[in-house]
């Protein structure tokens, strides 16, 4: 095992644990709410896979196989956001819950990320694009933007500014799950802006697939913001 793979995996541990840090402050830790964890985390992990594996031409690049093989995929982040949804969604449809939980994953994604996205550094995935600074670095034959470095940083920023609303609530943190509206909000704008110095393969009328995905969660958190407005503030205690 490589030290890359193990900081991705300590990406998994943290995101994990302030997830569980924010069920007790919300006074959520329930044996429901840690099947929806686990839920979450396997339905990410294998979103990812089959994402990043669909992408390389999987299955008729690889053997359909590959699919199980522990080494192979796992690290399509957009792969991943979808698969934890679901997770999330089956679970709570299965436990008959119907309160949001969307909050609770606000601090664990950015935290999680901000680890794992070392890790994605030494394994050199997920590379920038070409350049020449300063502080470029070689990899994939090339002097690259550390892309993997500066998505980091920047989930660090996130987690700082969802932590700072989750202590003391802006005017328009009403209801349960606008602090993960706000939090998909940043990382959308966020992810948007670094997908210019990442290595992009596929463009769609100028944009990679994954800004177009930011851009619908852009459009889909600004409104879902809006909507809470309107409606009766009702915060966790």
């Amino acid at each position: 095992m490589t030290i890359g793979e193990v900081i991705t995996g300590l990406g998994f541990v943290v995101g994990a644990a302030v997830f569980w840090w924010m069920c007790r402050r919300r006074r959520m830790e329930t044996d429901g709410l840690a099947l929806i964890a686990v839920s979450a985390l396997a339905f990410a992990v294998f979103g990812a896979k089959i994402a990043q594996l669909l992408a390389e031409g999987w299955p008729i690049r690889a053997p359909w196989w590959v699919l199980f093989d522990p080494r192979a995929g796992g690290k399509a982040l957009l792969g991943g956001i979808l698969g934890g949804w679901l997770g999330t969604e089956l679970a709570k449809r299965r436990l008959g819950i119907r309160r949001s939980t969307g909050d609770l994953f606000a601090l664990a994604l950015p935290a999680g990320e901000a680890v794992g996205r070392v890790g994605c550094f030494f394994n050199q995935c997920c590379y920038g694009s070409v350049c020449r600074l300063p502080w470029s670095v070689y990899q994939h034959g090339e002097w690259r933007h550390p892309a993997q470095l500066y998505s980091s940083f920047v989930s660090v920023l996130i987690f700082l500014a969802v932590l700072r609303l989750e202590f003391r609530p802006a005017a328009f943190i009403r209801r349960e799950g606008d602090l993960f509206r706000v939090y998909l909000l940043l990382f959308g704008f966020a992810r948007f802006g670094l997908e210019f110095v990442r290595w992009r393969e596929s463009l769609i009328w100028g944009l990679s697939p994954m800004q177009w995905f930011c851009l619908d969660l852009i459009v889909a958190a600004t409104i879902g913001l809006i909507r809470s407005q309107r409606l009766p503030a009702k915060l966790a205690s």
